[in-house]
Order: C-alpha cells, then structure tokens, then sequence
C-alpha cells in the first residue's frame, strides 16, 4: 500500500510525484478577502468542503489567482466542447505529461461529466481506440499538439472533419491550459488531495 489510495489506482504511465511540496499552500488566514472569497466560490461549485491544495497554491499568486480562477470557469464549463469531451482531452493531458495530481482530481469529474469508463482508459494508453471518430479524433490531434507543438495541415483538416474551426481553436486553448498546470504542479509537488476517508488516525 501506498501513502495515498489514489497512487495505488494510477494506469500504467510516467508518472510525476514528489514526496513533499516544493511550493505549500497559502494558510487561509494569509489570504486578503478577495482569494478567500474565490477559494469559497470553488468549494460550492465542487460541492467539497475543504479547499483543493492546487487552489490554495495558486492562491499564492495574489491578483493573479482570481483571474486565473475566471479563466478556469469559462474554459471548463463554458464553449462548444462538451463539458465531457473537454475532461476526456484533460486526462489525455494529465497521462502524457505524467501528472498524478491533475488525473486524480479530473478522473472523478470525467466520470461524473459521463465519460465513458473505457473512454478513460483509452486516454492512459499510447495508442488508444475509440468507438467514436469523434473522441479518436480530439485525443489524435492532443498528441500531436503535446508532440510537436502544432498540428500538420493533414491532421488540422482531419481533426475538422469532426469538429468545427471554432471547436478546435478552443480545443488547443484547453490543452495548453492543463499543459501548463500539470507542469507547474509536477514541477511545485502539489500533494494529492485526502478526502475524510483517507485522513490518517490521530
């Protein structure tokens, strides 16, 4: 057993997990009102009562947090991605770059999102099959993106033969935003999250 269940339930992969943060979370009482009143309106939206360690780190950011925060709300669950297929491109995301964090937190919100079980195990395998051209399609054109920085004329063309010009601008904002938070939480060690559950005795 490891120090945390969800490091137990990982797909295979490359994964980034450092013993200890480089980086703690902000202390609630250091905070000015405005980042704590951000910090609460994402525990009510997350319907949890405590507040995620990625979000008291950012926290840290001062005047930036809050704008990131809007930032993370309309590229999440606003757009013309399916809120489904966006958390399916995320784990795509979090799985190539290795980030336990960023898996653990989205792997929930897929499933809840309705992201079917098999869907997210074809996002943590390096040549994943979909049922769906359309799924096959976003994950195709994410690897390229991770791989190379871009998408050849090829694969821009192949990507919309399933998804509208607009779809996949968005698509390409949505993978660079998770790009750049699963590298600063593997490069901070944001520690996993414990639920109750997992709060050790005493």
């Amino acid at each position: 057993m490891t120090e945390h269940p969800v490091l137990d339930d990982l797909p295979p992969g490359d994964w980034h997990h450092l013993p200890r943060a480089r980086v703690e979370p902000a202390a609630p009482r250091s905070l000015g009102p405005t980042a704590r009143l951000v910090l609460r309106l994402i525990r009510r939206r997350a319907r949890v009562p405590r507040d995620h360690n990625v979000f008291r780190t950012l926290a840290r950011l001062r005047g930036i947090f809050p704008a990131h925060a809007v930032f993370l709300s309309q590229i999440l669950l606003k757009g013309r991605l399916p809120v489904a297929e966006k958390e399916l491109v995320i784990l795509r995301v979090a799985w190539r770059q290795g980030c336990v964090y960023e898996w653990s937190l989205h792997s929930p919100m897929a499933t809840a999102a309705g992201v079917p079980e098999h869907h997210k195990r074809a996002a943590a395998v390096e040549s994943p099959r979909f049922d769906d051209p359309r799924p096959g399609a976003l994950v195709a054109a994410t690897d390229e993106i991770l791989a190379s920085g871009t998408l050849s004329d090829a694969s821009w063309s192949a990507l919309c033969d399933h998804c509208t010009p607009d779809e996949a601008l968005e698509l390409c904002m949505l993978i660079g935003h998770y790009v750049m938070i699963a590298l600063t939480l593997n490069t901070v060690g944001v520690q996993l999250d414990r639920h109750p559950a997992q709060e050790p005795a005493g």
